[in-house]
Parts: structure tokens; C-alpha cells; sequence
């Protein structure tokens, strides 16, 4: 008989972190199962560490645009290895970070690869083959995804992770995908002095999100010297790679010659190993769940990419909060219009609530604003030179609630979050800005924005 635990989790990437804080939070006795590194696609390969290889690029560019040093290729070289190596440091000491929450909170860790044996036993294999068995009440899987292209078709074809692993920069990156990843590595590696050439398959960039946030950011990426191919669908077929280089070709255009391709087009879930099929879960493609984030089978629970709703980390930390509180017992639901979400490309995008798209298909009687202006916030260098920031706001027009806001521009973040509380907690856009905050700060663009809708309602 294994050790007896309220609830297990397995993966500890945004969902299971979350899960796990939770639950020691709540009292739960709780194992955490982890088969790889500890923190997930997270720490080591998404959001973080991209953002620390972006802060990295920024500096460069900052350096270089005051004349302090020039942009040689063989200095890039070095500082590339020099962040490759920062990015590995933040991840270790999040990693350290977390490990020690861990203890703190009470989790118990177990390293290996999770296989069910039956609902409420998981048997744990480490990398010795030492097995272990444990008994829950409840698990979560919470497993995460990977890129859906297969990064072994040869050294100059490479998925987003394997991109983070090479140290070598090189003269032209074509990018295949422009979504959300595509568009992060495309700013980070046209800062760093690459040739970049991004293809897209649909009509403009960031197909998923708002027509503007694509306008905004494309136009971004062209203004730094990005190339953009937009209704190129590009197959593996079309790819020829040899000792010189690559090339891409492209129907109804000049072939992309290029010395390295990323193939950004998707994730598929990380499933394999766990067992689920054999406990009659479909686990061939991302795990089907209810709006309490229950699997089929009584006591098990999918948290995170690896059910495919939204893959993004504020979906899989409100996707972990349901989860637990049903295992308590508690009334909750999974409402994907709460949840903010964002991107860290250059600019920043972030959004939440309805699109103007969905508010009108659900035939919601809605006023809707927008502008960019000129945002002096509480960065000093932004007094002397403001912050382009876009702001988008849809309001019911009956109640004068949010139903949905877009930003885009440094700030964009902190703009969304504060929409985000004002929708959740009820407030109406006037009670919002009878409201103190500090000035100047990022909040200035939404209350700006926002004044203008109650000027367009008066002269309405």
C-alpha cells in the first residue's frame, strides 16, 4: 500500500504550482508529481524564460542605440551566450524558489514519470527505475503541453524549445506561425540584429485575438525591419534544408533562404506515459473537461494546456482555483470572459471580457471606445518620451459595466488587470473613475479612455 494523500497532482507548471499553494492553503495533504523540471514549460521554456531573454535583448538595444558600444556580430555572439545563461540562472532560482515553498507549505515532491494504475493510485518510476505507489482521494493532471512540430527533422528546422537551446545567433530567422510565439521570438531575435521573416497562414497576425492587437504588433515588428508574409501556408513539404542553409519555398512568391527555421504552429498536450487510456479517457488528443474542470472519471481533474481551452497562464492559475474548490466542495466554474490573458510580444497585448466581435454576436447593447495616446506613466523616461499605448473598451450601455477590454503597449498588463477587477468586482466604468489612483501611472490610458465613453454617451 502506498502513501495516502487528499489529493495528488500531476505536473508542476502554472496549473499544478497553483494547485499546489491552493491546496496546502486549504488543508489538503498533497503530493506533487513531476517528471522533468520542476516548474514546468514556465520556467524553462515559456513565459520566464522568454521574458528574461527579451529584457536581456532590450538592454542590448538600449546600449547599442546610445552609442556605448557597436552592433558587431561577434559581440552579439557572446552576449547571446551571456543571456542563454542568464535565462538558465532565473530559471534555476525560480525552481530553488519554488522548492522551497513546497516545503514550506507542507507538499510533498516526488521526481519521476505519474502513470495511473486505477483512479486513486499513481505509480511513480524515477530516473534510477525506483518505483513508488501513492493513494489519492482526487488528482489533477496538470501535465502542460509541448510544440506540436517535432524538433528532430534536422539542426536548422527547430520548435520554440529547442530555439532556446541554441547559442548560436544566426543571420536570418524565418518564422513559420504568427501567433503568439511567433510574434515573441520574431521581436527578441530582430532586436538582437537578425534577419527576421515571419509567415502566417490566416489574412493577418495574431489571428486569435483582436484585429487591432495584430495591426498594432505587426506594424511594430515592420518598423524594426520584421518581413512579413501573411496568407502563406507554409507545409514541411515546401522546406529544403542543406549544408548552407535553409530555404522556404513560398507559392506565389520568391523562396525564403534562410540559416535557421522555426516552426511555431501549434502545441500538442504531454499525455504520453500517464495511463489515462487505460482508464477509458480519451487521452489522443487535449483532455476534455466540464466547467469544473472534471475529467469523465469521478475524482480526476485536467488543469492547464493540457486540455486545450486557452494556452496561457492566468487560464491554467483560474483553471487550478476551480479545480480545488470543487474537490472542496465549493460552487465554482470556469468562465473563460473572467480571465485576462496576455503575450509578451513587442508591444505587449493584453485583453479581457468580449471582443466588440462577440459582445454584437451575443447581441449585447454595447458603447464601445478606443485610442491611442500618449501615455506619461510612472517610468521617469516616459515624461520625456510617452509610452504609444492603444486602449479599447467595450461597455454595456445599460449598466455601464465592462464587458471587455483590450491594451497593447508597455503597459498593457497593468491596464487589463485593473479592468479585470473592476468587471469582477462589480464596479461600473463611473464608479471606476470617481475612483483615487496614483498620477501619473499606466491607469491614466484606461481612465482616459473611459471618459471619452461617457462624453460619447452626453453627446449621444
Amino acid at each position: 500500500m502506498g502513501d495516502k494523500y487528499q489529493l495528488a497532482i500531476i505536473g508542476s507548471g502554472s496549473g499544478g504550482r497553483e494547485a499546489s499553494r491552493l491546496a496546502a492553503h486549504y488543508g489538503l495533504r498533497t503530493a506533487l508529481v513531476e517528471k522533468s523540471h520542476l516548474g514546468g514549460t514556465c520556467f524553462h521554456s515559456g513565459c520566464y524564460a522568454v521574458l528574461a531573454l527579451q529584457a536581456s535583448a532590450r538592454q542590448f538595444r538600449d546600449r547599442w542605440r546610445s552609442g556605448r558600444f557597436g552592433n558587431r556580430i561577434e559581440l552579439v555572439q557572446e552576449s547571446l551566450r551571456d543571456w542563454m545563461r542568464t535565462q538558465s540562472n532565473v530559471s534555476s532560482r525560480l525552481v530553488d524558489d519554488f522548492r522551497t515553498e513546497l516545503e514550506r507549505i507542507g507538499v510533498d515532491l516526488y521526481q519521476g514519470q505519474g502513470q495511473f494504475l486505477d483512479e486513486r493510485t499513481i505509480q511513480i518510476i524515477d530516473a534510477k527505475g525506483m518505483i513508488k505507489t501513492i493513494i489519492a482521494d482526487h488528482a489533477i493532471v496538470a501535465t502542460g503541453s509541448r510544440p506540436g512540430f517535432p524538433s528532430k527533422s534536422g539542426p536548422r528546422l527547430v520548435d520554440s524549445d529547442a530555439l532556446l537551446r541554441i547559442l548560436t545567433l544566426p543571420r536570418h530567422l524565418a518564422i513559420i506561425g504568427a501567433g503568439y510565439i511567433g510574434c515573441e521570438f520574431a521581436s527578441i531575435y530582430r532586436t538582437l540584429g537578425c534577419a527576421v521573416t515571419l509567415m502566417e497562414k490566416e489574412s493577418r497576425v495574431l489571428p486569435g485575438w483582436e484585429s487591432e492587437a495584430g495591426e498594432r504588433v505587426a506594424q511594430m515588428l515592420e518598423m524594426r525591419g520584421v518581413a512579413i508574409q501573411l496568407n502563406r501556408n507554409v507545409s514541411l513539404q515546401q522546406i529544403e534544408e542543406n549544408e548552407e542553409g535553409i530555404r522556404v519555398q513560398v507559392r506565389d512568391g520568391p523562396a525564403v533562404e534562410a540559416d535557421l527555421v522555426l516552426v511555431a504552429t501549434g502545441r500538442k498536450p504531454n499525455l504520453e506515459g500517464l495511463g489515462l487510456g487505460a482508464l477509458g479517457i480519451d487521452d489522443t488528443s487535449f483532455l476534455k473537461v466540464d466547467d469544473r474542470m472534471r475529467l469523465s472519471n469521478a475524482g480526476l481533474y485536467a488543469v492547464g494546456d493540457v486540455n486545450g481551452i486557452s494556452l496561457l497562464d492566468s487560464t491554467a492559475f483560474s483553471q487550478a482555483s476551480v479545480a480545488i474548490h470543487s474537490i472542496l466542495g465549493r460552487e465554482s466554474c470556469f468562465d473563460q470572459r473572467w480571465i485576462p490573458r496576455c503575450i509578451h510580444s513587442e508591444p505587449p497585448v493584453a485583453a479581457v471580457g468580449f471582443s466588440e466581435g462577440e459582445a454584437k454576436l451575443r447581441g449585447l447593447e454595447c458603447q464601445v471606445a478606443s485610442e491611442t495616446i500618449r501615455l506619461v506613466s510612472d517610468l521617469e523616461r516616459s515624461v520625456i518620451d510617452p509610452e504609444p499605448t492603444f486602449v479599447k473598451v467595450i461597455i454595456d450601455s445599460a449598466s455601464r459595466h465592462f464587458l471587455g477590454c483590450l491594451a497593447v503597449g508597455d503597459h498593457a498588463p497593468v491596464i487589463v488587470n485593473i479592468a479585470t477587477i473592476a468587471m469582477k468586482s462589480g464596479l461600473t466604468i463611473d464608479q471606476l473613475l470617481e475612483t483615487s489612483l496614483i498620477q501619473p501611472s499606466a491607469s491614466q490610458a484606461l481612465l482616459a479612455i473611459l471618459r471619452k465613453t461617457c462624453f460619447l454617451r452626453q453627446s449621444g
